[in-house]
């Protein structure tokens, strides 16, 4: 929480001082396809057929920088909660996710409608893991690597208002990085994410 308040105040601080730069609210709920896959005897690696992806939702801040006409450089700090079962057992990971990407916003499409894309990356730290064994949540957040990489791609649209603007939009995550910390298993994070936005 600390991190976040102080993050809210570099952006609102950059604010007073900049006409270019947008400050936004997000939430997102997201579709996660993790698997969890694991070495046979002969190194070879075999997803688990009953391992499946689960539900989650990301929400926090947005910093859009205009460096030129309809460019933009976008990045900001989320909160993702992202569900899956492994090895028959449900477990929910909490990342800080940072992005970094690169933005385009178009000319009016409509009154008021610009159509959006963006792409990039993400700097993911993870700060929580919950296992579910036998129906006694414990804390599993040893079995994780601390941090991690992804990219990401999406596009939408944002409607401009008097006070603002909002946003909608779909994204894909894929993670460059392995989530599991076990040297015979590995998770690579992916999902996809409804993205609902307001600007300021």
């Amino acid at each position: 929480m600390k991190k976040i308040s102080v993050l809210l105040a570099f952006f609102l601080s950059l604010s007073v001082w900049s006409q270019d730069l947008k400050i936004g609210l997000t939430l997102a709920p997201t579709i996660n396809f993790n698997k969890l896959e694991t070495k046979d005897a002969d190194g070879n690696w075999v997803t688990d057929p009953d391992g499946s992806g689960g539900l989650g939702w990301k929400g926090g801040l947005l910093g859009d920088y205009q460096f030129a006409d309809n460019y933009y450089l976008h990045s900001g700090l989320l909160i993702h909660s992202k569900a899956f079962n492994t090895d028959n057992e449900d477990m929910t990971v909490t990342t800080l996710e940072i992005p970094l990407a690169l933005k385009l916003r178009s000319q009016e499409v409509a009154d008021n409608v610009h159509i959006t894309g963006f792409f990039g990356g993400t700097f993911d730290i993870n700060v929580a893991a919950k296992q579910k064994i036998g129906g006694v949540e414990i804390d599993a957040l040893d079995t994780i690597n601390s941090f991690g990489m992804s990219f990401m791609a999406g596009a939408g649209a944002e409607y401009d208002l008097d006070f603002g603007s909002v946003g909608i939009g779909l994204s894909y995550h894929l993670g460059f990085t392995d989530i599991s910390a076990y040297d015979n298993k590995r998770i690579i994070p992916k999902h996809l994410a409804i993205d609902l936005v307001f600007y300021f």
